[in-house]
């Protein structure tokens, strides 16, 4: 099979790193190159002749993409924002290419996906520890590249996938790789529910996506809001963590996106660049758990901001939720914090950062072609390493329970403006309305059926310490 090169470097240093690469080697490469747009590839299609496949016309392909994800000469005069697009962009190359390595066949003994889940998850896990736990190995050889490309004016990202691949083979190393995967498999808590997420990160917080905000504020930030995302193709390395910008715009216009940015998003439950089709990241709740604080590590240089949790309708709870059932919920996942003059609010809800606390959705899944009913939580703080002394495991079975347990209404908008003078004026819960919301948490969870009794009594015990500790901050 032909594969494709851009003719412009054929006098150059890496046609020959492109020689010395053996037949797998460029195979690999021309994968990582494509990436996504094999999941959009009737954009190359669509003036071909019908029994004409993708895979039969590298050249074409490759031609067609190499002009696309070249960065406009205008843009890369800005070299303060060509620096640091660049190195986002290295990095993920890096973890693509990292996953292929690990992911050959019999190269690591990985755990099969969760059923009808995304099929990579187990190996993107393993080697997002992997980097996050080596920054010494890759870090500073990334800089350097960075700084190569720029001082050689390479704008085009078929030179930037062949150089991660060289590093990526140069520090791949099996054996941490299998002490990621142990450390991994003993933190696994298998279920049966399949479990979405979705991180919204942003140096400007809420002012992200506010149209108003000051043009010198957004330049402080050294992506200036996302607004180049688009322009520098980081759709296009950054897709196998589902990267995407989210302007919270619905029917979102390109000029609005190019203009304005939003919020840098990994969104793991889309599979396909136009975002049509879904895949759930795991039905194991400590797995998802551990791709939100390893992918919070990998990305440390844009601030969290927040976090949606899907969690797909298996069964129908029958307990209708009370306002103080809401209240444990935000008192678990909120972001309680001070305003300006003094005085403690639940940050997210006071500040009207969104109007709904669950939302329910229908997602097309990829695996069965059939729309599942699935309720995301929207409410939940994206809270940095070390702020808080819990994890996202016990906020995901907790949700997880609840969903079993209880009786989603329509969003549940009648609660809405009960929660919303609550935030603005937090008062610590009875009690009583923290046991009964254990206690149904336990029975919603019991219903699943995925967790040993011996198990549930001790996440029962800790959940239960969480909530009165939290219950501390509004006293």
């Amino acid at each position: 099979m032909a594969l494709f090169f851009p003719k412009e470097y054929n006098a150059t240093p890496y046609r020959k790193l492109y020689d010395n690469l053996s037949p797998v080697a460029r195979l690999m490469l021309q994968r990582e190159f494509v990436g996504v747009s094999y999941l959009r590839r009737f954009q190359l299609l669509k003036n071909s002749p019908p029994d004409s496949g993708f895979r039969a016309d590298q050249v074409t392909a490759g031609d067609f993409l190499h002009k696309k994800r070249t960065i406009g000469r205008l843009l890369w005069r800005r070299r303060e924002l060509v620096a640091a697009y660049l190195k986002i962009a290295f990095r993920h190359y890096l973890f693509g290419f990292l996953v292929q390595l690990a992911g050959r066949k019999q190269e690591l003994p990985l755990p099969p996906p969760s059923p009808s889940c995304y099929w990579e998850t187990p190996v993107n896990l393993v080697v997002l520890r992997w980097l996050n736990r080596h920054r010494r190995i890759w870090e500073n050889t990334l800089k350097q590249t960075v700084a190569q490309v720029i001082a050689e004016s390479v704008r085009h990202h078929f030179i930037y996938c062949l150089l991660s691949f060289g590093l990526a083979r140069k520090i791949y190393n099996r054996e941490e790789m299998m002490q990621e995967l142990t450390a991994v498999n003993k933190l696994s808590l298998p279920g049966t529910t399949p479990i979405g997420v979705e991180l919204e990160f942003s140096n400007l917080g809420r002012l992200a996506i506010d149209k108003n905000t000051p043009a010198e504020l957004i330049k402080k930030d050294p992506f200036h809001n996302m607004e180049y995302y688009s322009s520098f193709h980081l759709e296009d390395a950054t897709w196998r963590l589902g990267g995407y910008v989210d302007t919270h715009e619905h029917g979102r216009r390109l000029l609005s996106l190019s203009r304005y940015g939003g919020f840098f998003e990994y969104s793991m439950v889309r599979v396909d660049y136009p975002r049509t089709y879904t895949l759930p990241l795991t039905t194991d709740p400590a797995i998802a758990n551990q791709m939100i604080c390893e992918s919070m590590d990998f990305i440390s240089e844009i601030k969290p901001h927040s976090l949606h949790i899907n969690i797909e309708r298996r069964e129908t709870g029958t307990i209708r939720p009370e306002l103080a059932d809401l209240l444990c919920l935000l008192l678990l996942g909120g972001d309680f914090g001070y305003d300006e003059a003094g005085r403690l609010q639940e940050k997210r809800f006071a500040q009207k950062e969104f109007h709904r606390v669950i939302k329910r959705r229908r997602h097309l899944s990829l695996a069965e072609s059939v729309k599942k009913d699935v309720f995301e939580y929207a409410f939940l703080r994206l809270w940095q390493k070390n702020q808080r002394n819990y994890d996202y495991l016990p906020v995901i079975l907790a949700l997880k329970g609840f969903q079993y347990a209880y009786h989603i209404g329509r969003n549940c908008h009648e609660q809405i403006p009960a929660l919303q003078a609550w935030a603005e004026k937090p008062t610590p819960l009875a009690n009583s309305a923290l046991n009964s919301f254990v206690k149904n948490v336990e029975t919603g969870l019991q219903k699943e059926g995925a967790h040993t009794a011996a198990f549930l009594a001790d996440y029962t015990k800790e959940l239960t310490e969480i909530l009165n500790c939290r219950q501390k901050l509004l006293n």
